[in-house]
């Protein structure tokens, strides 16, 4: 069976006009990606579809998060994602070919397929760097031992005798 059967829109018997769905991405969703960055979380995207005679026009709202270990001092947090996205699909000759945040599917094609789309827009809504706010959490998950160590051996303003050697290769 498709793990993605829950994903896939039936376009063809499709009214037109506007449309709202709602899907919920965990570890059952995420695992069938290989190497994904995101194994386990929650995260809850709106769509908004617009079908019109010639094209559908996807909005999709994110807002969830993705369990990580933090950057910083290690420790597992929720990385909070919120993003919003919009995918234009039209039918046309070109089917598969994609264009600058155009789809091209075939006027005879049945179903439509978001679960590529949604994987791909939560992957896009990672932030750069795992790091969890921990001034604004009354009660924040860090690991409160390894900031400790990283705030002793910040070496800012002292000489190391290596890169001073190095220095004086110029």
């Amino acid at each position: 069976m498709d793990p993605f059967l829950a994903y896939s829109i039936p376009i063809q018997g499709l009214k037109t006009g506007i449309h709202r769905l709602k899907y919920t991405l965990d570890r059952a969703f995420f695992r069938h990606f290989d190497d994904s960055p995101v194994e386990d979380g929650n995260v809850e995207v709106g769509v908004e579809l617009d079908k019109r005679p010639d094209m559908l026009l996807f909005d999709f709202k994110i807002d969830g998060y993705s369990n990580a270990e933090c950057d910083r001092c290690t420790a597992a947090i929720h990385l909070p994602l919120q993003d919003e996205r919009q995918l234009v699909v039209k039918y046309g000759d070109a089917e598969g070919e994609e264009e600058d945040e155009v789809v091209f599917i075939s006027r005879e094609a049945s179903v439509f397929n978001l679960a590529p789309y949604l994987y791909e827009f939560t992957i896009l809504a990672l932030p750069i760097t795992n790091t969890y706010d921990c001034q604004n959490d009354p009660e924040p998950p860090c690991n409160f031992d390894v900031l400790k160590y990283l705030e002793n051996n910040a070496d800012e303003g002292k000489s190391n005798p290596v890169w001073d050697a190095l220095k004086g290769l110029k």
